[in-house]
């Protein structure tokens, strides 16, 4: 039986479980049970996840409303031979307990999952963490119409979460709600004393934390413009530590409402922006080489710059929803996840491109829900907790 194995072999065998299937290792007797959650197998497990994301790396991503995690294979310089596999389904806690999720964010080995009706949050570790369910705050009119984004305080490394309103909901001065993960309080929720900015921000648009803080894709609020001026986008980020936003910060380019945009972290503490214009379908990637609160620098060079119209046989843009993204920056490419809702049945698909414009499409399988592309994130297990 497995209980009567030495202690140092279980622990062995124990490091070697991929992460998806660690919940079913723990239900097989008490003394595994414990010996996966004990701290010396953790850091042991991790040192392992460490030594692959060298060669590879894992990724959360949501698709028909569950969570699943996928390991990617980049090749350098040679797409064909990169390679994606799903690991398995997420769980964050028994059937009876679960939820249909419709947007996730990473921060620290932490994940935030938000629920399809918006009104319950769920933060959880999936290697190690018991789940943190929180109610989300109520608004009489309608929980949707929302964005979160999930960061830390720098003095304390308490994990906070920032709620607010999107670009179609007019804000006023309690739209800006922020959950302190380190409160001892039962309901942590409360206001922020921030007064409306001059921006906006689409629902689409998720944010993404960079060094504990955390960026959007914002536009200019047009009633602050006059009739002659064009709506300008930028960067906007929140700082968790000082409970603000900083200044707008500039792109690359300039995005209308047909273009697909997205941001991405990257390793290293830097930020990624793809942007493919409707109108020619070119893809670039943009990296920055600093980034803070209140400051940006890019590369002196576009990280990528490819025309899918060459490289792939018809017409392709991503979908505005959709471009999720990650790039390997000493492999030069890029993984972009999207959805094919031309054909019947629709299909999720991701895009591995090289920076020489080679492109290799890969079917994740069909989509029962069209229109809902699958929304992905870097995952490197941890051992923090949520509470």
């Amino acid at each position: 039986m497995v209980s009567d194995l030495p202690r140092d072999l279980s622990e062995e065998v124990l490091s070697r479980i991929p992460l998806t299937s660690l919940r079913k290792v723990r239900s097989t007797c008490k003394k595994w049970n414990t010996l996966s959650k004990s701290s010396f197998l953790a850091k042991k497990h991790l040192s392992r996840e460490a030594e692959k994301a060298k060669e590879d790396f894992m990724v959360v991503v949501m698709m028909d409303y569950s969570v699943y995690l996928m390991r990617v294979n980049l090749s350098h310089n040679d797409v064909q031979s990169c390679s994606l596999k799903q690991q398995g389904k997420l769980v964050c806690s028994p059937d009876s307990d679960q939820i249909d999720v419709c947007n996730v964010y990473h921060c620290d080995g932490l994940l935030l999952c938000v629920s399809k009706d918006h009104t319950r949050l769920v933060v959880w570790n999936p290697y190690c963490g018991k789940p943190l369910w929180i109610e989300a705050p109520h608004r009489p009119e309608s929980y949707f119409g929302y964005l979160y984004a999930m960061g830390y305080d720098k003095s304390s490394h308490s994990h906070k979460i920032l709620r607010f309103r999107d670009y179609y909901n007019c804000p006023v001065s309690d739209d800006f709600t922020i959950y302190d993960l380190g409160s001892e309080s039962m309901n942590s929720w409360r206001d922020l004393d921030i007064t409306p900015p001059g921006w906006r921000v689409q629902y689409i648009h998720s944010g993404v934390s960079v060094n504990g803080n955390a960026y959007w894709l914002a536009t200019e609020d047009e009633s602050e413009l006059d009739e002659a001026e064009d709506e300008k986008t930028f960067l906007v980020c929140f700082d968790f530590t000082r409970e603000t936003f900083g200044p707008m910060l500039p792109l690359p380019f300039q995005h209308f409402p047909r273009d697909t945009v997205s941001l991405s972290p990257v390793r290293g503490g830097k930020l990624a922006a793809l942007f493919q214009p409707w109108d020619t379908l070119k893809v670039e990637i943009w990296v920055t080489s600093k980034i803070e609160p209140d400051a940006v620098t890019l590369e002196s060079e576009v990280f990528l710059s490819v025309s899918l119209r060459q490289s792939i046989y018809h017409m392709f843009q991503f979908m505005v929803t959709g471009g999720s993204f990650f790039i390997d920056e000493d492999k030069k490419v890029a993984l972009v996840f999207d959805e094919d809702c031309h054909q019947r049945p629709a299909s999720n698909l991701a895009f591995i491109i090289g920076v020489d414009g080679s492109v290799k499409e890969v079917d994740l399988g069909e989509t029962a829900h069209k229109d809902l592309p699958p929304l992905a994130c870097s995952y490197l297990p941890s051992l923090i907790q949520p509470n």
